[in-house]
Formats: structure tokens, C-alpha cells, sequence
């Protein structure tokens, strides 16, 4: 019998937690609603200033004025979720909303899927991965994970850089990481320092 290679399983595992995160903020949004209009709950807050960027770019006045106008200035906000967004959206014809969604989403599955992969690595029991799983999805701020916001993709980066300087020396996500989120520039600096 064949073993399969180490990644592959928690490459599914992320895939599942992700899909079963999904489907539970989808059930608990608004249940009166239709599935799709469900889902597109998810676009709130932060992704309509997303939404924004990948519509217009980045946009300001100088000087810059003392409150939020997104129509004025939009600058709040790091480039790398907008831009994959933008990439997702021309690539497959989609909605900016959809795009920033799965976007999220498979952000969210890279950070799920690292989360078992550190597991793995430092050979934590099954019961502890499950409970810490578990730990994380009843933290009321894990809906960001699937939402329409970066969090997904700095998590996803914040853990995949450790990884990749271990087993490849390759620093592309901390790349993500730093233009996705200020702690995210911190934490290079901090590295290359």
C-alpha cells in the first residue's frame, strides 16, 4: 500500500474546516434569506473599501482630509487582498464581491491548511488538532476567516512564512504578509534584521 505524501492530508483537513466554516456563517447569517443572497451577506465593512480599490485604484487628496470618504481617499488599506481580488475577478469573469470572497475563502483554506501542516510538523495528537480547531473556530473573530476581509490572507501568510524559510528559503509570503498588514511588515523587518 502506497502512502500518501505528508501535505495531502492536511491539505484536505483545511479544506474541510474552511468548507464547514463557510457553510456555518451561510446558515447563521440571516436563515430567511436565499443561499446566494446568504453568501453575498458576507461582503460588509472593510470589502466595500476593497471593493473600492479594486474599482478605482488608490485615490487621494493632498492634504489629506480628517474623516472617512472612500470616494475621496481610499489609502486606508495594504494592496495585496485588493490586488488577488482584482486578479480573481478578471481571471473568472466574477462580481467584485464574489472575488473578494473566495479570495477570503481560499486564503482561509491556505491558513487551515498550514495550521495541520505546523501540526504535523511538531506531531500534535489528533484530539489536541481537533480541539484547537475547535478553539479557533469558536472565537467569535474567526468569521473574518470567510468574510470579505484580509485577515484570511495575513493569517495564511503569517503562518506559511515560518514554513517556506524551514523547508524552501523562499520569502514570497512574507511578501503577502507585508502587504496585506502593518504587523505583517514588522514581522519581515524583524526576520531580515
Amino acid at each position: 500500500m502506497t502512502r500518501l505524501p505528508r501535505f495531502v492530508t492536511p491539505l484536505f483537513a483545511g479544506f474541510a474546516v474552511t468548507f464547514l466554516q463557510v457553510g456555518i456563517v451561510v446558515v447563521l447569517l440571516a436563515p430567511e434569506e436565499p443561499v446566494t443572497q446568504r453568501y453575498a451577506a458576507l461582503v460588509q465593512h472593510d470589502a466595500y473599501w476593497f471593493r473600492n480599490i479594486m474599482d478605482r485604484g488608490y485615490q487621494t487628496i493632498v492634504p489629506p482630509i480628517d474623516h472617512k470618504v472612500m470616494e475621496v481617499s481610499n489609502v486606508a488599506f495594504f494592496p495585496a487582498y485588493p490586488t488577488i481580488a482584482a486578479l480573481v475577478r478578471r481571471t473568472f469573469n466574477l462580481s467584485a464581491g464574489t472575488a473578494l470572497l473566495i479570495t477570503a475563502q481560499f486564503a482561509a483554506w491556505g491558513f487551515w491548511t498550514y495550521f495541520f501542516l505546523f501540526c504535523t510538523r511538531w506531531n500534535v495528537s489528533r484530539a489536541l488538532q481537533i480541539c484547537g480547531t475547535l478553539l479557533i473556530l469558536a472565537n467569535p473573530a474567526a468569521f473574518f476567516l470567510v468574510a470579505g476581509y484580509s485577515e484570511s490572507l495575513f493569517l495564511m501568510a503569517l503562518l506559511g512564512a515560518p514554513l517556506f524559510l524551514w523547508c524552501a528559503r523562499f520569502l514570497v509570503l512574507d511578501g503577502a504578509a507585508c502587504s496585506s498588514r502593518k504587523p505583517g511588515f514588522e514581522r519581515t523587518v524583524q526576520l531580515s534584521a
